[in-house]
């Protein structure tokens, strides 16, 4: 009994050694990639400023490998320690405003998407699929070679030049312009109309009397830059049946407003709609163009769009969900 109470004791008296040893174990664990917080753009000039490469990860909440390379992948120490000297990394959700602009124009098709982007934003080489860390570090450590790497640029520094030995300024003479004669006029004589041939002079029209518009001038369509502001809105609800084409599904309601926008310019004789769902505690907004009654219908118009916009799929409206 009594040996069984000096254990208890011992391991009481070594529980906060053990709690601060087991802190600085955490401690000491990187923390994995470390993702810049920014657009595209800034990150290519960031990138050309520092001799680095972009590393760019096109990503979705709902795609499963995705979450996979977040968990394993991307925290692994030497893919961290390799991104960190050498890349700049950025995350792209395709279904945000930029990442849905960016998805177009690198011709996203599969999540993941990883891409290499020299600091102009030329694609070097991307891998369409989910990494594990030591084939990721293959596919940075190839791309990252001198012949893919920019110029660094330096902050420079202003010259400031020795004076010279000013001349002096000599004042040009101003030359005044003669004045020249002008040709006098010489008065055109005035023919007689014959007695015969009867004159005809046009009574002067009344002047028209002066009008108030009261219209008001028409009102032009303010670009839209951002989600707040006054819109204007009608709304109908709509019976789910028939067919649509997707552009996209988002979860912030200003890129929606956005999107909807450039949509209703580019397409402004067909509808928009939305189809607002619930994901745990999470607001939902997919963004359909048309409403067809047939599958054929959709298809040709999903033509159009891919041809004269950007990518789109079918969606059959019953099974939204």
């Amino acid at each position: 009994m009594r040996k069984i109470m000096m254990k208890r004791i011992v391991m009481i008296l070594l529980m906060p050694l053990l709690l601060i040893l087991m802190g600085a174990k955490v401690a000491e664990q990187p923390a994995g990639v470390q993702f810049y917080q920014g657009n595209l753009e800034s990150a290519l000039l960031k990138a050309q400023k520092e001799g680095k490469l972009v590393f760019v990860d096109f990503y979705a909440n709902w795609c499963a490998p995705c979450k996979l390379m977040d968990e394993y992948t991307f925290t692994d120490a030497g893919v961290a320690e390799y991104m960190k000297d050498k890349y700049i990394p950025i995350k792209m959700n395709i279904d945000d405003f930029e990442g849905f602009s960016l998805k177009n124009q690198y011709n996203i098709k599969m999540l993941p998407t990883l891409l290499v982007l020299n600091c102009n934003g030329k694609e070097i080489e991307r891998k369409e699929e989910g990494l594990i860390p030591s084939n990721l570090k293959t596919f940075l450590g190839r791309n990252f070679v001198p012949k893919n790497i920019c110029d660094v640029i330096e902050d420079e520094e202003p010259i400031v030049s020795a004076p010279s030995n000013p001349k002096p300024v000599v004042d040009k003479p101003t030359i005044s312009k003669p004045n020249i004669p002008t040709k006098p006029t010489i008065d055109k004589p005035t023919i007689p109309t014959p007695a015969d041939k009867p004159t005809y002079e046009p009574s002067p029209s009344p002047a028209p009397s002066p009008t108030t518009n009261t219209s008001p001038p028409p009102a032009t369509k303010p670009n839209l830059s951002s989600e707040t502001g006054l819109f204007k809105f009608n709304v109908d609800k709509m019976v789910m049946n028939g067919y649509s084409v997707q552009m996209g599904g988002y979860e912030e309601y200003g890129n929606v407003l956005r999107e909807i926008d450039k949509f209703q310019i580019k397409f402004p004789n067909v509808e928009t709609l939305v189809f607002i769902s619930k994901s745990g505690n999470k607001t939902m907004y997919k963004v359909l163009l048309g409403h067809f009654n047939s599958r054929e219908s959709a298809v040709a118009f999903q033509s159009k769009v891919k041809k004269e916009y950007a990518d789109c799929f079918i969606k059959n409206l019953s099974q939204l969900k």
